[in-house]
């Protein structure tokens, strides 16, 4: 079940959680870049911290860091996001509050389980022990 992070009754509440998916998505970009600069991930004509994330997946599936399934499920958390940042506005704003209240707390609900498995990577590839589940398990 998906946890329920936002409440929409009003546009306000839609402007607040678009605001906290975008932070949350800018840490997991962070973190995703961290593990990139970890792995020692060099890209063609970019430097790390401006590579978009669907770059670093892919570099990252390309050399093996990322399993196929791995690969897969982040590409679809990226599909979210993008879609929340360029789309959301112009394809969902006028639904029913219910509507928009059930893709934000999915779009956010995915965003944190993306960041676990980024931050298991980070702490696999460092040596460390901490597993977090995710529903990608």
């Amino acid at each position: 079940m998906i946890e329920r992070n936002f409440t929409i009754n009003d546009v306000k509440d839609i402007f607040y959680a678009i605001g906290k998916i975008i932070q949350s998505a800018q840490e997991w970009e962070r973190d995703y870049k961290e593990l990139a600069k970890i792995l020692k991930i060099e890209l063609d004509d970019e430097h790390i911290n401006t590579a978009s994330l669907n770059k670093l997946n892919e570099k990252l599936k390309g050399e093996s860091k990322l399993s196929q399934k791995d690969y897969e499920n982040l590409k679809d958390v990226i599909d979210m996001r993008n879609y929340i940042n360029h789309e959301f506005f112009l394809k969902d704003f006028d639904k029913s509050f219910i509507e928009i209240e059930e893709i934000l707390n999915e779009v956010q609900f995915y965003i944190f389980e993306a960041n676990d498995v980024v931050s298991n990577l980070i702490d696999h590839f460092r040596g460390g022990q901490i597993r977090r589940p995710t529903v990608f398990d």
